[in-house]
């Protein structure tokens, strides 16, 4: 934050020269979707760092808006300034990562073009990284931080929510931001970057492994130009994309849920495959048959939703030895439940079904834990 010698914050449009040492050169990456208006504006304050002795290299990534970006951009023939326009692909956070691999300086940081993240910032952006922050965030929620009067009770809400959700993963207090810095050293070790949605920063603070996150309070101000993108369809994507880095970060853990979950939907399937089969087959084949085709069409059914939903890492070519290990595993928690479904089951065909759900209850509480245990260990071990 940019302050005068009072200690309070400076204007807007004040900037900190570069400290001794020479200008300090920053690669700053802005993804753009119909943002010509606010890019005007934006380079002026940008020119204002530029003339205190920052050396700036602007990467403005467009998603092709068609929207006189291009024509405004080569009017300027400016050399410190370079347009990407993508036309196969869109996002905002992938067009944050081809600004990122295709900007040249150490000290890369990454801003909204409408001027609600404050360009006079980036001088204390710098000054955390080479205080020894591995990356640094414009944060709203830290003392000196704010937003413009006006910003939407829901919209704070909003970002409150998603901040406790992004708990597992870091203790930043705005771990929303869409304003951040880091070097490119940081950035090189990075693993499984596979960004969705519009929060790129916390895929970076998670896969660079960032311990040491700064928090720079910035003043929030509310877009001059467009739309917000505070969408339905963005709150699906962060749903999303928490469940990725849950499942990279945890993976063993993440996948005890969904395998537990499988399990009860599991429950529920073998119960109408009673009630259906009962009827159909008892008389033919007798009870004891009918039950246990109705058990193996259950542990079909798990296995195949515990393949894609809990160890979504199984290799493809391996499907066949996975599930008769699976079978294997379960043979144990099977008995219980053929057993007790065969102990309650009398000649009402309705009571049969009633017994299916207490043998596999039963059998789903005592095999759960072992169940799972074994499964992640031996039969859908993760690949090193």
């Amino acid at each position: 934050m940019v302050t005068d010698e009072t200690g309070r914050q400076a204007p807007e449009g004040a900037v900190e020269p570069p400290i001794s040492g020479g200008p300090r050169s920053i690669s700053l990456v802005v993804p753009t979707y119909q943002e010509g208006d606010s890019l005007p504006p934006l380079i002026k304050r940008l020119e204002g760092l530029r003339s205190a002795g920052w050396d700036l290299e602007l990467l403005i990534v467009d998603d092709d808006s068609r929207d006189g970006t291009e024509k405004y951009i080569q009017s300027l023939n400016a050399p410190w300034i370079r347009l990407i326009i993508r036309q196969e692909e869109r996002g905002l956070s992938t067009a944050v990562m081809r600004g990122l691999d295709e900007a040249s300086h150490d000290i890369l940081v990454v801003m909204d073009a409408d001027l609600s993240h404050p360009p006079e910032a980036i001088p204390a952006f710098v000054q955390a990284l080479e205080g020894g922050a591995d990356f640094v965030v414009g944060s709203r929620y830290v003392p000196g931080g704010s937003t413009e009067d006006g910003w939407g009770y829901l919209r704070w809400v909003n970002s409150k929510v998603a901040t406790v959700i992004a708990r597992p993963f870091t203790r930043v207090k705005d771990p929303m931001s869409g304003f951040l810095g880091l070097r490119r050293q940081t950035l090189q070790q990075a693993e499984d970057l596979d960004p969705v949605g519009y929060k790129i920063g916390l895929e970076l603070i998670v896969k660079c492994r960032c311990d040491n996150v700064a928090e720079v309070p910035i003043h929030f101000s509310t877009r001059r130009h467009g739309e917000s993108k505070l969408t339905l369809k963005v709150q699906q994507d962060y749903l999303r994309h928490i469940l990725r880095l849950a499942r990279w970060k945890y993976p063993e853990r993440s996948s005890f849920i969904p395998f537990a979950i499988v399990g009860a939907m599991g429950v529920g399937v073998y119960v109408a495959l009673l009630a259906i089969l009962v009827p159909l087959l008892s008389d033919s084949i007798g009870k004891s048959w009918t039950i246990a085709i109705a058990i193996l069409l259950t542990m079909c059914f798990n296995f195949i939703l515990d393949r894609k939903l809990a160890f979504w890492w199984s290799p493809r070519d391996q499907v066949a030895g996975q599930f008769l290990g699976f079978l294997a595993i379960c043979s144990v928690p099977v008995l219980i439940n053929f057993w007790v479904t065969s102990y309650f089951a009398v000649d009402d065909q309705m009571a049969t079904p009633l017994a299916g759900v207490i043998g596999a209850a039963v059998g789903s509480v005592l095999g759960l834990v072992f169940n799972w245990t074994i499964s992640r260990l031996l039969i859908f071990s993760r690949p090193r």
